[in-house]
């Protein structure tokens, strides 16, 4: 079986979400099936020799659209990895940027926001992801592929909901997952805080530095307790973001940013944290959420409307309106002085080899 994985060009700059998916995806089909797999970023590069087409991320419709239309052409079947959620909060970025006043979002301001993006998103082409023209092409790529394969029931359902389709037999879902990582840190707790010059005791978030990822309402959340040390770890994605979050960062202390790490050291950085927070506005459902339980590092999420809990999440303990800050101050708190007692997650479902066999069962039932 040869199976072409297509991907936008530059995935790996950066290395997003649903680059990783893939990544991790071809990797376990390979090492489990003895699968021949090769990665397409142009959709000339399709062509008969390939059993199946295997596109990943709605999001990027004016490339995946390529390579469903070379697909068809050719009648190789398609497998779609969607990888959707609702934009429309995160699709707000700009609004929030032509308000400097602004220190954190609330209910309200999101909401008087969200209305204008929609609005926008009707009758022009943005934003992008809210926009008509999204919901047309992805409805094509939809009707196109052979099989649909979210992240979880719950994406399943809001993408079904976006393109207006009552019901489909296409809906296969093949979780995201994580490596379980051995529970012994490499690197002694010590060594690790001299080396970056941290205290100990942090809240910790992995991410990129942009409006999605909602720092701000964390920080703002924990103005006045500025005995606890919050490490933010990843790029600045978005800099008049950043500067926002800098200022309320400098006046409040104990801040720290961290643009990059060796890839080993990201797991010592979870070992060692009192707790993960990602108070985000859109995920699918986050890779860091996992990464931080696979690391028994207790996590605060967002709710249901930005993120599948229910698939992943339903029994953890810390689950908050991200648009809160009274509720996240409050909830952030109860986690970070609890006894560090973790939440049971089912790693084996949630693994690499469990995808590889979803995904594979995906292609057997095509080729069958």
């Amino acid at each position: 079986m040869k199976v072409a994985f297509c991907i936008r060009p530059e995935y790996d700059n950066p290395l997003g979400g649903d680059a990783i998916q893939m990544l991790k995806t071809k990797e376990y089909l390979v090492k489990e099936f003895n699968i021949s797999i090769e990665i397409v970023t142009d959709s000339n590069e399709i062509s008969k020799k390939y059993d199946i087409v295997h596109v990943f991320n709605f999001s990027t419709y004016k490339i995946s659209k390529k390579f469903i239309q070379k697909a068809i052409e050719l009648k190789i079947p398609v497998v779609s990895s969607p990888i959707y959620w609702d934009y429309s909060y995160a699709s707000t970025a700009k609004l929030f940027h032509l308000l400097p006043c602004l220190n954190y979002l609330d209910e309200f301001t999101i909401g008087f926001f969200r209305k204008i993006v929609l609005l926008c998103g009707h009758f022009f082409t943005k934003p992008v992801v809210v926009s008509s023209a999204f919901k047309k092409n992805a409805k094509w790529m939809f009707d196109k592929s052979t099989f649909i394969a979210p992240n979880s029931l719950e994406e399943a359902k809001l993408l079904l909901k976006c393109l207006k389709v009552e019901n489909s037999k296409k809906i296969r879902v093949v979780y995201n997952a994580t490596d379980k990582i051995n529970s012994q840190a490499n690197v002694d707790e010590d060594m690790f805080h001299k080396k970056y010059g941290l205290p100990k005791d942090y809240i910790l978030q992995v991410g990129r530095i942009e409006y999605c990822k909602n720092q701000l309402n964390l920080l703002f959340a924990l103005r006045n307790n500025p005995e606890i040390p919050i490490i933010f770890v990843g790029k600045v994605w978005d800099i008049w973001y950043y500067k926002r979050l800098k200022k309320i960062a400098d006046k409040r202390g104990n801040v720290f940013f961290i643009d990059a790490v060796p890839h080993n050291d990201i797991n010592t950085f979870y070992k060692y944290a009192k707790l993960h927070v990602l108070l985000s506005l859109r995920e699918s459902p986050g890779l860091v959420n996992i990464e931080a339980l696979a690391n028994d590092c207790p996590i605060v999420i967002s709710d249901k409307r930005f993120l599948p809990v229910e698939t992943y999440f339903a029994n953890q303990p810390y689950v908050v309106n991200p648009l809160n800050i009274n509720e996240i101050k409050a909830v952030v708190l109860k986690a970070y002085y609890n006894k560090k007692n973790l939440a049971p997650f089912d790693f084996e479902k949630f693994s690499w080899d469990n995808v590889a066999n979803q995904t594979y069962n995906i292609y057997k039932e095509i080729l069958e």
